[in-house]
């Protein structure tokens, strides 16, 4: 299916006060679509910064946003989906900071399999994540957060972006 059909079809299942994460989702896995076809350390070090970026950012967002708005409907704070990808983030957090420091200290225009390696599972494991909240959390959050939750979060999002300048 083409990228952009999938894309317009995961967007009409969600709420559009959630459009924005499956939109910033769409260009860092296409980054991460380019970190996997090989060994390119410029390739590398601009998925390393838009990764940063993520997690300072969307992920952030996403837990002080969402996930407890999510939480409320959910009985279980040791089971479930806002469990699960919180841990997810902390997994996502520790494989960037393992792969930005390897990228710090390699010696730059030498491959490095190791490198490549990690690169690699850090590109997969945001790819998974990804899909997972497009196809589930997204949805979910659009069916089960009330009209007034979702109004919430959009105008939080937007405050936070104004406050960063985008």
């Amino acid at each position: 299916m083409d990228k952009k059909v999938q894309q317009e079809d995961v967007l009409a299942i969600i709420a559009p006060e959630l459009h924005t994460y499956v939109e910033e989702h769409a260009a860092l896995s296409e980054l991460m679509d380019r970190v996997r076809e090989g060994y390119n350390e410029e390739v590398y070090a601009d998925a390393l910064r838009e990764i940063g970026e993520e997690l300072t950012q969307h992920f952030v967002y996403e837990e002080e946003f969402i996930l407890p708005r999510l939480q409320k409907h959910i009985p279980s704070d040791t089971a479930g989906p806002v469990m699960k990808l919180t841990q997810e983030h902390d997994v996502i957090r520790n494989s960037y900071e393992e792969v930005r420091q390897m990228f710090l200290e390699r010696n730059p225009g030498e491959p490095n399999p190791e490198l490549m390696k990690k690169m690699n599972l850090l590109a997969y494991l945001l790819k998974k994540h990804i899909e997972k909240e497009d196809h589930y959390l997204f949805p979910m959050a659009s069916v089960i957060l009330t009209a007034e939750e979702r109004t919430e979060i959009a105008d939080e999002i937007a405050r936070a972006y104004a406050l960063r300048g985008i």
